[in-house]
């Protein structure tokens, strides 16, 4: 399930990040989401990711995943959802689409 982004109505805590800590510092982050890069520079998926979920999440919580178009949520959906995890979703078109409909965004400060 693709959370259309006209929905305003995504509370910021169930929302994890994955994107690069680059483009976080390029584009700013959603206040209150969690930042956790599923695919590192090399392209391959973060050996963590699924642990740092699990740390912040309880198996049928909701998950909103968010990157930069939605390409990568795709995949992030797939692992989370074979380790387990029963409610996750996406942000239709990213964090590009999300914001350019009005998502506030504030500056990552490492």
């Amino acid at each position: 399930m693709s959370y259309n982004t006209a929905n305003k109505s995504i509370p910021n805590e169930c929302v994890i990040d994955i994107r690069l800590p680059s483009e976080w510092y390029e584009t700013g982050v959603l206040e209150g989401s969690h930042l956790i890069t599923f695919l590192m520079a090399s392209g391959a998926v973060n050996p963590l990711f699924v642990h740092e979920v699990k740390k912040l999440f309880g198996k049928d919580d909701k998950i909103v995943l968010m990157c930069h178009s939605g390409r990568r949520t795709k995949l992030a959906m797939e692992v989370l959802k074979n380790a387990g995890f029963s409610n996750v979703s996406d942000i239709e078109g990213g964090v590009y689409n999300y914001s350019r409909l009005g998502a506030k965004l504030v500056e990552y400060k490492g």
